[in-house]
């Protein structure tokens, strides 16, 4: 019976909550946790482990341990990040960028001598800039190197949407597309609840105000910062989820459809490979396919600010 072993780059509040969640998911037979805070990190895995005593939990194997320990591992979900002193919180995530391109140079560097193999998922951000990073400056298979992107943007989208129309998030489809961070953009030409397309939506809920594309972004942006002021500059339960969510389909290959953030090939939208979310097929070999879905006007114009605003965070990360 193949079991599965995962790692946890970075155990700070996100990494915590990764690993919470994949205990709770049952997937994985064995977890490292890699942190340079190893006091911390072994805290973090005995406060888990304790759990195991309890029936609703698997014996899985959780310690802490060395990048040499990878050379196995099927996932590794980066979720290391700068930690601003005295409780200072960012300008936003392309602030992180001078910071952060050290720590993921640093953590590429590491895995990769060990092993190429392990399919490597970044929730760090900025998102997209870390992501086109690790595929393009280490020799890393393109199909391993997976961001978390927009998924979390869409999981927000559908909620409002849900909200809105009163009705269950899984009965929503809809994307958010693009950069992670403020540029994101809603597919609203793609969006349908129980198959009724966004713009058919009035004659089946005539009592709902409809809003406009660039009101629900707004919405949709605004949401991750009130998370953000809220707790403290801290998003990190649902982030958690929508990781273990993708390594499930990884595992699992499941060949569910996510808006992750991969580097794309030139197309008609841009004339250079470039990372940002598409809808992506995600199976037990990463990337299985990208879909560049038709955009209409408005989305076509959201898309190229956000692949402005992403290649001026690569070219940065370039001079670093």
């Amino acid at each position: 019976m193949k079991t599965h072993k995962l790692a946890i780059i970075g155990v700070g509040h996100v990494g915590t909550q990764v690993l919470a969640s994949a205990l709770h998911s049952h997937l994985f037979s064995e977890i490292i946790l890699i942190d340079p805070r190893t006091e911390l990190a072994t805290g973090e895995a005995l406060d888990q482990a304790h759990a195991t005593g309890l029936l609703s939990r698997h014996n899985t194997k959780i310690y802490v341990g060395q990048y040499s320990d990878l050379i196995d591992v099927d996932i590794c979900i980066i979720a290391a990040s700068y930690v601003y002193p005295n409780g200072e919180l960012p300008e936003d995530r392309q602030a992180l960028l001078t910071q952060n391109a050290y720590i993921i140079r640093e953590i590429m560097t590491n895995i990769t001598q060990v092993t190429h193999e392990p399919i490597l998922l970044f929730i760090t951000n900025p998102a997209d800039t870390v992501v086109y990073m690790a595929a393009t400056e280490f020799d890393y298979p393109k199909n391993k190197v997976i961001g978390t992107g927009c998924s979390l943007d869409s999981a927000r989208l559908r909620y409002i949407l849900a909200q809105m129309y009163d009705v269950a998030p899984h009965s929503v489809q809809a994307y958010m597309l693009g950069e992670h961070g403020y540029t994101a953009f809603p597919a609203l030409s793609h969006a349908s609840i129980a198959g009724i397309g966004y713009q058919q939506l009035k004659q089946y809920f005539p009592n709902i105000t409809e809003r406009n594309p660039d009101e629900i972004k707004e919405k949709v942006v605004l949401a991750a910062y009130d998370v953000f002021r809220a707790k403290n500059g801290v998003t990190d339960a649902a982030i958690a989820q929508v990781a273990i969510d993708i390594t499930q389909s990884i595992l699992l290959d499941d060949h569910m459809i996510y808006p992750v953030s991969t580097v794309v090939e030139a197309n008609e939208y841009h004339s250079e490979a470039i990372a940002y979310s598409l809808p992506t097929i995600i199976g037990k070999e990463g990337i299985v396919k990208v879909l560049p879905i038709a955009l209409n006007e408005w989305e076509q114009a959201k898309l190229k600010e956000s692949l402005i605003s992403i290649q001026t965070n690569i070219d940065l990360a370039k001079r670093i």
